[in-house]
């Protein structure tokens, strides 16, 4: 119902060439759309492998028994 009522109002009201780059600003805005969607997917694969790695990664404990051998003598 809206996007019949945008699409009478600008065939009405608005000039050809205010349509015409209304259309053309359109189309540039949901090809950059769409370039930023596929970046944030890129990135959130990125960040999903470095969680996975740092989840994954072994734990190293490291044991110093340098003051009890003294204590004991």
């Amino acid at each position: 119902m809206i996007k019949r009522f945008n699409v009478w109002l600008r065939e009405r009201f608005l000039p050809e060439w205010a349509r015409q780059q209304l259309v053309e600003e359109n189309e540039k805005l949901r090809k950059r759309l769409a370039e930023e969607r596929r970046e944030i997917r890129r990135l959130e694969a990125y960040i999903r492998g470095l969680h996975d790695g740092l989840r994954r990664q072994r734990q190293v404990v490291i044991h110093n028994h340098a003051g009890k051998g003294e204590s004991e003598e």
